[in-house]
């Protein structure tokens, strides 16, 4: 794993062209916002979703795609930024735009992540560089696994981390580890990344205080540092213990950023768990869903922000309109190539803890509790059933994994979209073993 350093990138080619940025999500925001730190203006965002963003962004216009907007002159002279972090999508969008005549359409992962940490590096080296947590943790240098940002650890380390081995050196970091706390959830949505419309109720399950604290008391044990635990369900905030997990969790040492993730629908009652989560190293994040969810729920959406905002919590609303559709369980009969291709423009690579072992992803943790995935034990960590020298040792493998076999069940980051959030009508209430084909679900 390597950590992103690297000095302030050329972008000679971009000077004294149009530059056109297309997605003006979280990404494409940031990357106007280091061009613009470097001096390259940004003529215009593209993005499908204009309508609801707006006519503009920080004074930059915001239009849908028209490819054939622009003359011929135009085309071969201006340069198109993708944005989109799926690279299969990205590399599709490029396809499409060189077909018509775009001569210079930039998709390369890795020049945005130069670009990001440049501006910041450039920032620091000016004097002018201050550490913005909800602006740090969806930077694709800091939240992209495979990759470390020195900026990032450093500050982590210096301000949020206790219980470092002084004197000895950092060499085996995980930069981000989902804690599957729960697969409960109050929303049941059509191709939920967590396979809650897979569920029955036996399905269900939460897993308690006592045992997450105690598997994540060994992990960290076994290794020299967790840049970030983020805490996911189902519904993280539904938990029972919530207010525990969240108490052990900070106790941790060796531990960067605590990042919790909620569709927002559960107001926590506790004022302890509200107090936690002030810490300037939390981060909630609000997966948003629009009119999809009840009324009743979008209220309580509402309500939790404004609290949020009222005690000053670091927090992100996301609305979410498109899902990746990873399609069925079905073993697709994968080259090695093609599951390294599958795995290498995954944006969901997560390394989920899941009842004591840590998988690539969520899909493959609740897919094989579930029995939808076979049980590879290759593909996961078992932090429970080793020593903490052989998880050390397994941990270290597995952050180096180039592919897993339960990307040969999965059609991985592609072109292929759903709706987000819509509701499953109806919940089957079978057990597992009377559902083994269980039906499509209707939806809302």
């Amino acid at each position: 794993m390597k950590s992103q350093q690297t000095s302030i990138p050329d972008l000679s080619a971009l000077q004294g062209r149009q530059v056109i940025v297309y997605g003006a999500g979280k990404i494409g925001r940031r990357v106007r916002a280091a061009l613009a730190w470097f001096g390259v203006p940004v003529a215009f965002f593209w993005d499908i979703r204009a309508e609801t963003i707006g006519a503009a962004l920080d004074g930059t216009p915001v239009c849908k795609p028209d490819f054939g907007g622009l003359s011929e002159a135009e085309r071969k002279h201006c340069v198109v930024v993708v944005t989109i972090f799926a690279e299969n999508v990205a590399e599709r969008i490029r396809a499409d735009m060189e077909a018509m005549g775009y001569a210079h359409v930039v998709t390369d992962r890795g020049f945005i992540t130069r670009l990001l940490h440049g501006e910041c590096a450039s920032r620091q080296a000016a004097g002018k560089f201050e550490f913005d947590l909800e602006t740090c943790h969806i930077c694709p240098v800091v939240s992209d696994t495979r990759n470390r940002c020195d900026i990032f650890d450093n500050h982590v380390r210096q301000h949020f981390v206790h219980g470092l081995d002084e004197g000895n050196p950092i060499e085996l970091v995980v930069p981000s580890a989902g804690v599957l706390v729960s697969n409960k959830c109050t929303l049941t949505c059509v191709g939920c990344n967590h396979l809650r419309d897979h569920y029955v109720a036996s399905d269900n399950m939460d897993i308690s205080a006592e045992q997450i604290l105690s598997d994540l008391n060994k992990l960290v044990a076994a290794v020299d540092m967790v840049n970030k635990l983020v805490l996911v369900g189902g519904e993280s905030l539904l938990h029972p213990e919530i207010e525990a997990i969240l108490e052990g969790v900070m106790a941790l040492p060796k531990v960067g950023v605590i990042h919790v993730i909620t569709n927002g629908t559960v107001i926590p009652k506790s004022k302890r768990v509200f107090e936690l989560l002030a810490s300037p190293r939390v981060i909630v994040e609000i997966s948003g869903y629009g009119s999809h969810i009840p009324v009743k729920f979008q209220r309580n959406v509402e309500k939790f922000i404004g609290k949020l905002r009222e005690l000053g919590i670091h927090h992100r609303y996301s609305q979410t309109l498109q899902w990746f559709d990873f399609g069925g369980f079905e073993d697709r009969g994968y080259s090695q190539a093609e599951l390294e291709r599958v795995y290498d423009t995954c944006c969901f690579v997560s390394n989920d803890i899941f009842n004591g072992r840590m998988f690539k992803c969520s899909r493959s943790a609740y897919g094989t509790l579930i029995g939808k995935i076979p049980d590879y034990p290759e593909d996961y960590v078992d932090i429970r059933a080793n020593s903490t020298a052989e998880v050390r040792r397994q941990v270290a493998a597995f952050l180096e994994k180039k592919w897993v076999k339960v990307c040969n069940h999965c059609n991985g980051a592609s072109t292929h979209v759903i709706e987000a959030g819509v509701q499953v009508k109806f919940v089957r209430k079978a057990k597992r073993a009377d559902a083994e084909s269980p039906p499509l679900p209707a939806m809302v």
